[in-house]
């Protein structure tokens, strides 16, 4: 298998310094972008002598296993999202996987048949792909799907929003439970229906439903106001409506669009995100009691926040910003949350609603950030325009850039490739794809629509999709699907390590839309999604860019990590234990088995000293032990199997 290379390990690691030399220079393109003009800028790059990349271990033994061509969904509708996608992949204890797509298989503007495509993968293989919409007679699609109770599963689908449910999940017919309540009385715009949403399970047993989504409601022909709203449920029938919890803080209205924003949610833990670009903060709402209460955390702050452009108000910003567009988040079993954030470059020209972005490898880079860490994200040079800044002027070649080389901040960027002889391909600006709908999916940012998945111990990969320099239809780079990994006991990024796209069956296809399983069953394992096509750009959307349209196939992709990376022995998957949760714990756990078996649980303090010890005869699926321990910090224990996993609690 052709590795990606693996560039930098950072200041555990080392890194050789790369730099080029950085031209901007304004291009004759215009685009109107939610009403903004956009100046798409470019930068020529040339590559310095001082590059001198360091390999590193080996952190894939094994991608697909035996599932090479893993097409799990055809679709000739190839407008997934607005700007990135969530919560479209899920993973039951048992291993097996949920995922959804918008599907349509009529090649033509109408795509009357358009709805939910869905497949299961049973452990062993996925099913045939789907011929039929999830739906029945309802035309929709941009569905979103979790885990629902102990072995069942809730979609979500678009416009007007309905619930459907099964028992059992990939078993027996989908059961619509109804339709999502529209905005109630005593709100504004009372009556409308939301769109776009997502959704994620929380609670004991997956039982507790919470559904985000946007409001778009039209104040003229060409203005549309947003508004974020939050549904929450406990039999996918009875619903609470309100809006999000940016209400809280003033912000449900206008800050930020459809597609805007994830949630995610592991034991009674909830984290939402919103994310949009040019003048809004990412902000993240996390819960601890499943989404009854919310704190508010701004990660980035954007120095344009509050700024009428059309005004002297904020002239004062002439310096460029590396500001973020696409947004992912995860919660490990330890309740810590994960958020990756892209990056691209833009400036505010001149008094109005213009602004010019700018492309090139070296404005390019995602960054990491988790809930132990100081908010909001700070620049090394002091500059707020700064703070996700990959790019950095080397002072020992001047004109000349290079990466910063703390990799516990950064995920990933544009990769390096080489050719037959050894040498570089060097980045043309020219071959980066941004025709009109297109480049509003990513902005200027080279690497986007990131998606994070997480073992059980905490171990994280991120994949994201970015321009592959060694892959090109003769005036385009494909883009492929990239991952990086990172072992909670480093604390750092192996950066750019896997090519999901290293496939003799996707040499010519692109990859976009990320989808990925949030928390995965099985320790050194991660799951992923993308869509392929094999023709660069988009069909559906305002400004689409294919005259006509083509086969898009939505691909699934299982990694497993060399066990050395992910720190436990080969035999650990097969370990009865997966998931020892809510951490913080009250007065009972859940402990996730993988089949019955006889068990001891013992709690040790943090002085050595055996507090409690149990008998357990554990069930397949999730099994509730009463604890009855003082607050504290504790190592609990549990031994099944001749197998042992141990994990540190907090108990309330």
């Amino acid at each position: 298998m052709k590795k990606v290379f693996l560039l930098s390990l950072g200041l555990i690691m080392g890194l050789g310094a790369f730099a080029q030399n950085r031209v901007m220079k304004n291009d004759k393109k215009a685009f109107t972008v939610d009403s903004r003009k956009t100046v798409v800028g470019t930068e020529t790059t040339t590559q310095a002598s001082s590059y001198a990349p360091k390999t590193a271990k080996s952190v894939i033994i094994n991608r697909w296993e035996d599932m090479e061509d893993a097409e799990t969904i055809e679709t000739y509708y190839d407008l997934q999202s607005n700007s990135w996608c969530s919560n479209r992949m899920y993973q039951l204890p048992t291993g097996q996987v949920g995922i959804v797509a918008t599907m349509s298989h009529e090649n033509n503007q109408s795509a009357s048949d358009r709805g939910t495509g869905y497949n299961f993968y049973d452990g062993s293989d996925w099913g045939d792909q789907p011929e039929e919409r999830v739906e029945g007679s309802y035309r929709t699609g941009w569905p979103t799907i979790a885990q629902w109770g102990a072995e069942g599963e809730i979609m979500i689908s678009h416009s007007p929003c309905r619930a459907w449910v099964r028992e059992v999940a990939g078993q027996g017919a989908w059961v619509l439970k109804g339709t999502l309540p529209a905005v109630p009385e005593g709100y504004p715009y009372s009556g409308d229906d939301f769109s776009w949403p997502r959704v994620a399970t929380s609670g004991d047993n997956h039982n507790i439903i919470h559904v985000i989504g946007d409001i778009q409601h039209s104040i003229s022909s060409d203005e549309v106001e947003h508004y974020q709203v939050y549904l929450r449920s406990t039999d996918a029938e009875n619903w609470t409506i309100s809006y999000s919890p940016l209400a809280q803080d003033d912000e449900a209205v206008g800050h930020y669009s459809a597609d805007a924003y994830n949630i995610t949610a592991n034991g009674h833990n909830v984290a939402i995100i919103y994310g949009d670009d040019l003048q809004s903060h990412i902000v993240m709402y996390k819960s601890t009691d499943d989404g009854q209460t919310w704190e508010r955390t701004v990660i980035w702050e954007n120095p344009y926040y509050g700024c009428d452009w059309a005004t002297d108000e904020c002239s004062i910003f002439t310096d460029t910003m590396y500001g973020p567009s696409n947004v992912a988040i995860v919660i490990d079993n330890n309740g810590v949350v994960h958020v990756a954030m892209n990056t691209y470059e833009y400036i505010h020209d001149e008094i109005g609603n213009t602004y010019t972005t700018y492309r090139g490898r070296a404005i390019d880079g995602i960054y990491y950030w988790n809930d132990t860490r100081e908010a909001p994200i700070q620049s090394p040079d002091g500059n707020p325009h700064h703070a996700l800044r990959l790019w950095w002027p080397d002072t020992e070649n001047p004109g000349y850039v290079k990466m910063d080389a703390d990799s516990t901040k950064w995920i990933g960027f544009v990769p390096m490739h080489y050719d037959e002889t050894g040498s570089l391909i060097e980045y043309d600006n020219d071959k980066f794809y941004i025709e009109n709908d297109y480049f509003y999916k990513f902005r200027s940012g080279q690497s986007g629509m990131m998606a994070f998945s997480c073992d059980p111990n905490g171990n994280l990969a991120c994949a994201y999709s970015a321009p592959n320099t060694a892959r090109e239809d003769g005036s385009h780079y494909y883009r492929s699907i990239y991952v990086s990994y990172y072992n909670v006991a480093e604390g750092y990024w192996h950066q750019v390590e896997d090519d999901l796209m290293d496939n003799i069956m996707l040499m010519y296809s692109e990859g976009i839309f990320t989808i990925s399983v949030d928390n995965t069953a099985n320790v050194g394992e991660f799951w992923f999604g993308f869509q392929a096509d094999d023709e660069i750009g988009l069909y559906w959307g305002s400004n689409a860019t294919q005259t006509a349209g083509t086969q898009n196939y939505i691909h699934a992709c299982k990694v497993i990590a060399n066990p050395e990376f992910v720190n436990v022995p080969e035999t650990e998957a097969q370990d009865v234990v997966y998931n020892i949760y809510p951490n913080p714990a009250t007065d009972y756990i859940m402990v996730s088995s993988a089949m019955a078996a006889n068990a001891t649980i013992t709690f040790v303090n943090l002085a050595g000293q055996v507090v409690k010890s149990y008998n357990q005869n554990l069930t397949l699926g999730e099994n509730s032990v009463s604890i009855d321990l003082e607050s504290g910090v504790y190592f609990c224990t549990i031994n099944a199997n001749g197998f042992n996993k141990t994990v540190k609690v907090v108990v309330k």
